[in-house]
């Protein structure tokens, strides 16, 4: 990580996120009145007087919990501490100081690093008065804040810049990774943030049995065969009915918008399980917003041992995922000691991210005017567009008027003249020439000489 850090540290529930959302200045981590709502290490860029600083989340330290989940916060923070230029102890000025904070400022204190005390949640001068037992603690300058309201937020920015080096201030370009964008996607417990840190070879999302460990989006620089890819680790999405908690409703909202902003969408399926409707929905959630999409046909190693069911699984996937033209269809596994850290065998993961640019490409390419042509006119002169009403249908010219996705325009001697079987007839013909797998292509027929107005007419779907 380059730059200056600041690390936001503290037991569950005492508003680390929503200091860091004051600081970054916008939504970016879930905030509610619950414990335990972080888990992953989440990454912003802050801006105080003209300097930028890196700010990550940390999930809340639990020290009486040894075990399962949060074992696993635990040791996120501890990485994002060991990581750190400077760290914010966020404490409770209402509940006040009780064991766990000691315990977090016994650890903070072995780290070395710069630290600022936070006292949170101080609204009044009298809390604030309250928060002045914060002291005891001994380790640094105290700062009473509101972060759910901004008080006295600007004197705790002055302090973290006057102790972050001059020279490690990182750009905001550095800070937003640039690169491919590649969404896993799925139902809770497919596999997802397994693949993640299969691919990074190291931790850097927890996984745990518990459905819904991962809440926030996280945003996770990478570079295969020296393309700079950005792959996004999302919260499992249920079906709307099972959301009932407010914080995995944010969840999955967060986990849509991040399908909104990137260009190609793994959908990560429990090989054991199959595809489920939910997946469905996924697959055709991600196909109607314009992004590429690949299959990891996940856990396939539940499976592989038993040849008629992995037939079946396959067959399965490209007859109920059939709408997304056949997409590439990657079957992985990650097993062994150490596999959910990324230090276990996995199988076929460079094949997903190949996958996954040859999506990409397809779904940014720009066809030829002439070649495009050139297969129109073969495609007419095997199989000629039926009649319109007692009309003959004469097709002239056709364009791609855009990309990301491909939207091919061809002109006819008279608008919206094609059946959707001869436009479907059409797109499978561009699609297997220009092998846009798994790739929405929309299709507009419009009569010459008039201008773009056929757009806005849904697109036929091949």
């Amino acid at each position: 990580m380059s730059g200056a850090l600041v690390a936001i540290v503290g037991r569950p529930n005492v508003g680390k996120s929503t200091l860091f959302n004051r600081l970054v200045g916008a939504r970016k981590a879930i905030v509610e009145d619950n414990p335990g709502v972080t888990r992953d290490r989440l990454y912003g860029v802050a801006e105080w007087e003209g300097r930028q600083f890196l700010v990550v989340d940390t999930g809340g330290i639990d020290p009486s919990l040894d075990d399962g989940l949060p074992k696993h916060i635990r040791a996120q923070a501890e990485i994002a501490i060991e990581e750190a230029d400077l760290i914010l102890f966020v404490v409770d000025a209402i509940d006040g100081l009780c064991a766990s904070d000691r315990e977090i400022a016994e650890l903070l204190r072995r780290s070395g690093r710069r630290i600022l005390v936070v006292a949170n949640k101080t609204e009044s001068e009298r809390r604030e008065i309250d928060a002045q037992a914060a002291h005891e603690l001994g380790l640094g300058e105290l700062f009473p804040v509101s972060a759910a309201h901004g008080r006295r937020i600007s004197e705790l920015c002055d302090a973290i810049l006057e102790n972050l080096p001059e020279d490690a201030m990182p750009a905001l370009e550095q800070a937003a990774p640039q690169g491919t964008r590649i969404a896993f996607m799925g139902r809770p417990n497919a596999g997802k943030s397994t693949l993640i840190n299969a691919l990074l070879r190291e931790p850097r999302v927890i996984v745990d049995a518990t459905a819904g460990t991962t809440r926030d989006a996280i945003d996770l620089p990478f570079e295969f065969n020296g393309k700079p890819l950005v792959l996004i680790d999302t919260a499992g999405l249920r079906r709307r009915k099972q959301v009932a908690r407010a914080q995995e409703k944010l969840a999955a909202i967060k986990s849509i918008r991040a399908m909104e902003r990137t260009q190609v969408v793994v959908l990560v399926l429990d090989a054991s399980v199959g595809v489920t409707d939910q997946d469905q929905r996924l697959a055709r959630m991600a196909f109607e917003r314009g992004k590429g999409v690949v299959i990891a046909l996940h856990k396939w190693d539940l499976v592989s041992s038993d040849q008629a069911l992995a037939r079946r699984r396959i067959l399965e996937v490209e007859t109920e995922l059939a709408f997304l033209e056949k997409p590439r269809i990657i079957k992985t596994s990650a097993v062994g000691a150490g596999r959910d850290e990324g230090q276990g065998r996995a199988y076929n993961l460079d094949d997903v991210l190949v996958a996954c640019l040859k999506t990409a490409r397809a779904l940014s390419r720009h066809i030829p005017t002439s070649d495009l042509n050139e297969e129109l006119r073969a495609a007419i002169a095997e199989n000629s567009p039926p009649m319109h009403g007692a009309k003959p249908v004469k097709l002239l010219f056709a364009t791609q008027a855009e990309s990301d996705p491909p939207l091919i325009v061809i002109s006819a001697n008279m608008g919206r003249c094609l059946q959707p079987a001869y436009e479907r007839y059409l797109l499978r013909r561009f699609r297997r020439r220009w092998e846009l797998r798994g790739v929405p292509v929309r299709l507009v027929v419009r009569a010459r000489g008039r201008g773009n107005r056929e757009r806005a007419r849904p697109a036929a779907k091949a």
